[in-house]
């Protein structure tokens, strides 16, 4: 009855495990390395379009065991995507912010090479 849902929900459940797994690598390297672009739109595009077919699903409507493993299934996931890209995000705006120091830094640098040479010139 639900099948090709269910075929879509171990679908997702798959991309997601691989996601998640690919996300928790310990190094900001290998999280650019793990997001190609547009692989999270992707993602999130499915992640909508399973959002529809479950809101036409009956809520008093008993569900199949399958679906129901499914579901509990890609429930799980869900939450492990969403701790992980926290995570990621958190690396991410650290990494920015030291690179904004880095950039600060820099730029300090180079304006006292700057006055250093304009006052050997002088």
């Amino acid at each position: 009855m639900h099948s090709d849902l269910i075929t879509t929900l171990q679908k997702a459940n798959q991309e997601i495990s691989r996601t998640v797994s690919r996300l928790s690598e310990a190094d900001i390297a290998s999280i650019y390395a793990a997001l190609p672009p547009g692989e999270l739109q992707s993602l999130n595009g499915e992640l909508a379009r399973i959002a529809a077919r479950l809101g036409q699903l009956s809520a008093g409507q008993p569900k199949e065991a399958a679906l129901e493993s499914a579901l509990s299934e890609y429930l799980t996931n869900l939450e492990s995507l969403k701790a992980v890209l926290a995570t990621v995000q958190d690396r991410l705006a650290k990494q920015r912010d030291q690179l904004r120091n880095e950039l600060a830094h820099m730029n300090s640098a180079r304006a006292w090479v700057e006055a250093f040479r304009a006052a050997s010139l002088a």
